[in-house]
């Protein structure tokens, strides 16, 4: 989608009456953004929107390039990923951003894209884990899911630096401005997500996804048979 055809979009697009929140989750590589992501999205049917993912994912070889080798993809990148991917999101549920805004320009450009769509972020997460923890981390998911861009120790100390350098001072930002919550790693998904529900206050909203209905009579007596 290019720039016109999204604003194109913008403008014809429908506001739903009752918007979801948007948030955004942060912290160092191997924090657990994505766990958390996920669990929200399975449990509570949030959409997860993953920057990480959407690179992986790309069909230019040149954004696949830079992730491998650690670098960033640029503003511009970035923005046309998540302009694709806001295009096909439900506005009337949550929305947890993983992976985005990493520097302040970024963060500058997510509110342009909200605002235009008569939103606006809601909370920023911020998972704080310390770096041996966290490399841990990153080695065991290296070894789970060979990810190239987790197995190269120069790569993965890249990524911790530009971190530092871009992404704190937007944790900073969000701080000043308090949508920042800020959560102390307890090695636990499941109570950092109950934590951040509370956090959030949405916890008595978003009831956890319901079990499909068997959809006939032989799944219905198995089901019976296994509970």
């Amino acid at each position: 989608m290019n720039v016109k055809d999204f604003y194109g979009f913008l403008l014809e697009r429908e506001i739903p009456d009752r918007q979801g929140k948007i948030i955004t989750i942060m912290g160092p590589p191997g924090s657990g953004k994505g766990t958390v992501s996920k669990r929200l999205q399975n449990d509570y049917d949030f959409q997860h929107v993953s920057t990480g993912e959407m690179i992986r994912n790309s069909s230019d070889d040149s954004i696949k390039k830079k992730s491998d080798s650690g670098k960033f993809v640029t503003d511009s990148e970035m923005i046309d990923l998540l302009k694709e991917r806001f295009g096909k999101l439900d506005l009337s549920k949550n929305i947890i951003l993983d992976g985005f805004p990493r520097t302040l320009k970024q963060a500058k450009m997510l509110d342009k894209v909200l605002g235009e769509l008569g939103l606006g972020l809601n909370h920023a997460i911020y998972l704080d884990v310390d770096k041996d923890i966290a490399l841990k981390r990153i080695a065991k998911r290296a070894e789970k899911e060979n990810r190239k861009d987790d197995k190269d120790p120069d790569v993965v100390e890249k990524r911790f630096q530009d971190y530092e350098v871009k992404t704190v001072p937007v944790i900073d930002q969000y701080r000043k401005s308090r949508k920042l919550i800020e959560i102390k790693d307890l090695g636990n998904s499941g109570k950092i997500t109950s934590i951040l529900l509370k956090k959030m206050k949405i916890s008595s909203e978003i009831p956890k996804k319901e079990k499909e209905e068997p959809k006939n009579e032989t799944e219905a007596k198995n089901s019976n048979e296994k509970s």
